[in-house]
């Protein structure tokens, strides 16, 4: 078992943290939402949301903070 972390309450993640030290544990610069292809399926989310926005109907990917995140 293993984890794999890209976000910490304080970034960078100090390089005396103890994290850096597991052989199970892969740390990450607070990237991974970043892939090959990722600015352009940015790009066209935006540009669906501003029509749907402007058409006056539900938006795309719309954040819920009942739902705890």
């Amino acid at each position: 078992k293993g984890a794999a972390l890209d976000v910490f309450s304080t970034e960078p993640l100090p390089a005396d943290h103890p994290l850096w030290s597991y052989e199970n544990v892969i740390v990450t610069p607070h990237c991974s939402s970043v892939y090959e292809g990722w600015e352009e399926k940015a790009l066209d989310m935006f540009a669906d949301n501003l029509s749907r926005y402007r058409r006056g109907e539900k938006l795309l990917g719309v954040v819920d903070p009942m739902r705890g995140y």
